[in-house]
């Protein structure tokens, strides 16, 4: 999708010298008097909602590099469009600079990347499940949440033909027997991925200059931030960052359940199977929701 400048110029108030996209519909805005700004279009006025909360609760984070959020009305916006305006942070998505980064930056940005994400996941996050008032799975137990989301997703994948019965209640009796054992929600970005990270070169090194992908924030446990960041960083090349992320998030606390372990993650990455089988099979995909079916199976077997 190409940016329509003049509406953008409108709402800002400024000319518009040069928009460079970002993907995942972002674009990275310099102005006339030479300021960088970040744009994002969110698809639903409920995706900016749950990122403005995320952020205005990180409001005194004020040293991590965590953008700043203001809403934009955009004239002649399509019907369910919402666009927002992000300071503070810089950069190029890490995806598009991977080949660059020689592997031993890459594993201190994710040394980094572990510590922000640490700060982050102090900031209590309240109810389990999205930060809006949205959402029907919303829990003040985690395992009420889990169970929730569980059958929610087996539900949806037996109707999509994803899973038969009997797998999925493979699935259900593995995750009914797991007792998690945080006591509180944790505020997550929810959407931790090459795409939404920024990396900047600072006096010739390679650094971490702002995290995106707000909109997936969500009140829960970071073991669920763990696998789905993992989840999204496969691949040879994103080893060191992974590597880094482990080390420099574990490093920060003692609590080996919110620690980057297999053993803790196992129940989470069933789940992020399960949901993104279900997401493979509504968009036709069915092969490579076969594929998610057999990783959750293959967990709790």
């Amino acid at each position: 999708m190409d940016l329509r400048r003049e509406p953008i110029e409108a709402a800002l108030g400024v000319r518009i010298r040069e928009a460079v996209s970002l993907g995942g519909d972002r674009w990275m805005l310099t102005l006339a008097d030479g300021e960088r700004r970040i744009v994002q279009r969110y698809a639903s006025a409920d995706a900016l909602a749950n990122a403005e909360a995320a952020l205005n609760r990180l409001r005194s984070e004020i040293d991590l590099p965590i953008p700043q959020i203001r809403r934009l009305e955009v004239a002649d916006a399509a019907p369910n469009d919402s666009w927002a305006l992000f300071t503070g942070v810089s950069g190029d998505p890490l995806a598009r600079k991977l080949s660059q980064i020689a592997d031993d930056a890459l594993y201190q940005i994710g040394v980094r990347l572990g510590q922000v994400v640490y700060r982050i996941h102090r900031v209590a996050g309240g109810r389990y499940g999205a930060l809006t008032d949205d959402d029907p799975g919303a829990a003040d137990e985690e395992r009420q949440y889990i169970l929730a989301r569980l059958e929610h997703d087996l539900a949806n994948a037996i109707a999509l033909n994803a899973m038969s019965h009997e797998e999925a209640a493979d699935v259900r009796r593995a995750l009914q027997a797991f007792i998690p054992p945080g006591r509180q929600a944790a505020l997550l970005n929810g959407g931790l991925s090459p795409e939404t990270l920024l990396v900047t070169q600072r006096d010739g090194r390679w650094t971490l200059g702002g995290i995106l992908g707000w909109e997936h924030a969500l009140s829960w446990c970071p073991a669920w931030e763990h696998a789905t960041f993992l989840d999204a960083c496969e691949g040879q090349r994103c080893f060191s960052l992974r590597v880094g992320y482990g080390n420099g998030y574990d490093k920060e606390t003692q609590r080996t359940y919110e620690q980057v372990r297999e053993s803790a993650l196992r129940p989470y990455r069933t789940l992020l199977a399960l949901r993104r089988a279900v997401e493979h099979a509504r968009r036709g995909a069915h092969d490579a929701a076969r594929r998610c079916v057999s990783v959750a199976l293959r967990l709790v077997r």
